[in-house]
């Protein structure tokens, strides 16, 4: 199987520059994605009674146009803009350290209690049908007393069902305030991980029934770069679990014991995607077990039927070589029908040995 190929194959996504923030001090902002999305802000602002939404607003503003009785939500896509970005961070009191995390996008899920804040950070999963991979895209929350500021790398529709929920007049949700409304982004998040986990069903089912029918090198391709894609939900899913664990048991006063129990019930949902994550590993190890098993069975047969045909030639060969060795007085070959009695010799050796073997069910 060619190497290079295989690699050329799974790398279906731009290479990470990891090194980009060696020695740059710390608290910089400096996004380590690919390319930017231009940077917008809006805010929305509820009761039980009204809901207001506001797009493209200037971020100074956000921070004084908090209102003590509504729920606010500031939201934040995209991260060309690095100096509105910083206005908020400047506005809302979040430490530089955490800023930089906002912008780097490699990193791990955590939450972060800063006693005035929560913080956090996580991936939102995308299934990319085209290609056939996850599309990872980090998402950023600061969760205050009487605000909550949402960072997406780019212009993500994922927050939409929750705005429309919250647009209807009778959505319990209305009646809450940002710990809650964090607790329906987190949903929408974790929700969107078992569209990953229906896609890897897919894939799986797909790979096996090819492995069976029809199996070549290509599923060997197949079945890396998903295992590659199962390493990426793996590594986004692990940390968070233990990070919702936290908040979901730890007595935060910026979440009542109303919304705790709503973040119980995500990482009650976690701990099932991750049953479920571990099931396609042993999977995927199972397939590529078989796929090697069938590979030696493969290469076995044909070294098996390399040597039957190689212990019918050798007798034949070996009486050939003696009467090709030129010696004067070889009486045969002054015999008249010496030659055809050679081939009627060669022909009986050459049908008795495959009697024999086919009787022995070598072949």
């Amino acid at each position: 199987m060619n190497t290079r190929h295989i690699q050329q194959h799974i790398r279906t996504s731009p290479k990470k520059k990891y090194s980009r923030k060696s020695g740059q001090p710390p608290g910089l902002l400096l996004y380590t994605g690919s390319e930017p999305f231009p940077t917008s802000v809006g805010m929305i602002q509820y009761d039980e009674d009204e809901f207001h939404e506001k797009k493209n607003i200037d971020p100074s503003a956000a921070f004084q146009s908090l209102k003590s009785d509504k729920t606010n939500w500031i939201t934040v896509h995209g991260f060309r803009d690095t100096e509105t970005i910083e206005t908020i961070g400047k506005d809302f009191g979040i430490h530089p350290l955490l800023m930089e995390d906002i912008f780097n996008v490699e990193h791990l899920p955590k939450i972060e209690d800063m006693d005035d804040y929560l913080f956090i950070t996580l991936k939102s999963l995308v299934w990319d049908m085209p290609k056939k991979q996850i599309d990872a895209k980090q998402v950023s929350l600061l969760l205050g007393k009487n605000f909550l500021v949402s960072f997406c790398e780019d212009d993500t529709p994922l927050f939409e069902p929750v705005v429309e929920r919250l647009k209807t007049t009778k959505s319990r949700a209305r009646s809450r305030k940002e710990d809650y409304l964090s607790y329906l982004l987190l949903d929408k998040i974790v929700d969107n991980y078992y569209v990953i986990l229906d896609q890897f069903d897919d894939q799986t089912d797909e790979l096996e029934d090819l492995l069976l029918d029809k199996p070549s090198n290509e599923i060997a391709q197949k079945i890396l770069a998903l295992k590659k894609q199962l390493v990426i939900l793996r590594r986004t899913i692990y940390p968070l679990k233990e990070e919702i664990r936290s908040i979901a048991h730890d007595e935060s006063p910026l979440i009542n014991s109303f919304t705790r129990q709503y973040m119980n019930d995500i990482y009650d949902h976690l701990i099932h995607i991750i049953q479920t994550i571990d099931n396609f590993r042993e999977m995927i190890s199972a397939m590529m077990d078989l796929l090697m098993a069938n590979n030696a069975n493969r290469m076995n047969s044909i070294m098996k039927t390399l040597t039957l045909i190689s212990s019918v030639f050798i007798p034949l060969t070996f009486l050939a070589g003696i009467y090709g060795m030129n010696f004067r007085y070889m009486p045969e070959l002054e015999w008249r029908y010496g030659y055809f009695a050679l081939l009627g010799v060669f022909s009986l050796i050459a049908g008795g040995m495959y009697y024999y073997m086919k009787k022995k069910n070598w072949f």
